[in-house]
């Protein structure tokens, strides 16, 4: 199968980095900014979607932003079902496909075959990504954004397309060559490590982008800092001023939230001397009305972080 070119498929954007960072609710929030916009845009959640309505809902969305409703479309890809579907296209007789699905030898291997899910997985993205409108021939999605599984799960899951061209021949192989090629183009893609400034998942985010440019050669194109204190972007007399402030013993709280920020002022300093990209400081959000406005809010700090 040849590739198409470009233009004829849509920009990937993956948000990639620990998990319990905020991969999903960052991603949900660039997603409504962009499609209220105009731009169509599909999220692939790594989260079922009834889990994905009870942690981030989307209620009212057609009232309050009828112009992302319409542009706006969340997907979950479970590998199992994606499996399932190449037996039932295979096996046209209803009884063998389910004497197939239900046989526990099939199912066993389902879940050992080493990167068998993840490499399904991998082909419906691409799909996603290269599927087009028949009479037009433009992509169905300018954008698809991918809520990548935490650190491991989501590197294992592309080699799994390298393995697959590498380890196996015939049909499975020739797909995993060129799904090896598709995620090996960093043209294709914008990964946006997404992490808080807590020493764990700093620790991880810098292993994870040296991982992706050693194995993929793909640089992060901006690092998205959640959760923030609004002392990582402040100016120097700003702080100056509020060391000063919060000198007097009766201000112990103060002094605590002062050092927490500079600390992750520090951390966030030492990501970009090590990763030398942009950083992009997403601002704890105090209150928020429902779960769109804080989507908005987030959104509105994410302008620049990837393409319109």
């Amino acid at each position: 199968m040849s590739l198409p070119s470009q233009s004829a498929q849509s920009q990937i954007v993956v948000f990639c980095g620990k998990g319990g960072v905020g991969k999903t609710t960052v991603s949900l929030a660039l997603a409504l900014k962009r499609a209220n916009e105009g731009r169509k845009v599909v999220v692939v959640s790594s989260h079922p979607l009834r889990e994905l309505a009870v942690a981030v809902s989307l209620d009212g969305l057609n009232t309050r932003f009828p112009v992302a409703a319409a542009n706006l479309f969340v997907v979950h890809l479970e590998p199992r079902d994606l499996i399932a579907e190449v037996v039932q296209k295979t096996f046209p007789m209803e009884w063998v496909v389910n004497s197939i699905l239900s046989n526990r030898i099939y199912q066993s291997l389902i879940e050992v075959a080493p990167g068998l899910k993840e490499f399904y997985f991998l082909a419906r993205l691409q799909q996603l990504a290269e599927r087009r409108a028949e009479a037009s021939g433009t992509p169905d999605f300018d954008l698809l954004f991918w809520d990548a599984p935490s650190t491991g799960h989501f590197l294992g899951t592309l080699r799994a397309a390298r393995n697959f061209e590498t380890f196996l021949s015939g049909p499975l192989a020739a797909a995993g060559a060129d799904l090896a090629r598709f995620f090996s183009n960093a043209a294709r893609i914008i990964a946006l490590p997404t992490t808080t400034l807590e020493e764990m998942a700093v620790t991880e985010t810098l292993e994870m982008c040296a991982a992706l440019e050693k194995e993929f050669q793909l640089a992060p194109s901006a690092v998205l800092l959640n959760m923030a204190s609004p002392l990582v972007d402040a100016e120097a007399t700003e702080i100056e001023k509020l060391q000063a402030a919060v000198g007097a013993p009766s201000r112990e709280g103060m002094r605590f939230a002062l050092d927490r920020g500079l600390l992750e002022r520090a951390r966030a300093s030492d990501i970009a001397s090590r990763l030398r990209v942009r950083m992009v400081t997403i601002e704890r959000v105090r209150a928020w009305k429902d779960d769109l406005d804080l989507l908005d809010r987030i959104g509105q700090a994410l302008g620049a972080a990837a393409p319109a």
